[in-house]
């Protein structure tokens, strides 16, 4: 399993990054949505809290501060790490 090359431990957190979403639709999965805007994305807990941002066209992504477990943190930050090769921001607090 291709996942497993990059360390991803939880399956789930990898259906959801590597869904073909259209442009401003969204996917749900578990607790987790992923927004589709273009050019970035964003992640959020139970609609509510905003976890992740990706950004397409600067090959970028951040966190902010979230309850999200550690290891699903480090799940998502293998896939836009390891898988796309985009580079980290600081966290950020919102």
């Amino acid at each position: 399993m291709m996942r497993l090359d990059f360390g991803i431990k939880n399956s789930r957190i990898w259906h959801l990054c590597s869904l073909e979403l259209e442009k401003n639709s969204s996917a749900t999965l578990d607790n987790w949505t992923r927004y589709n805007g273009g050019i970035k994305e964003i992640f959020y807990i139970n609609d509510k809290i905003k976890f992740l941002e990706i950004d397409h066209f600067n090959h970028t992504f951040t966190f902010y501060k979230s309850n999200i477990r550690k290891q699903n943190k480090e799940d998502f930050r293998r896939y836009y790490k390891d898988y796309f090769e985009y580079t980290e921001i600081e966290e950020v607090s919102i």
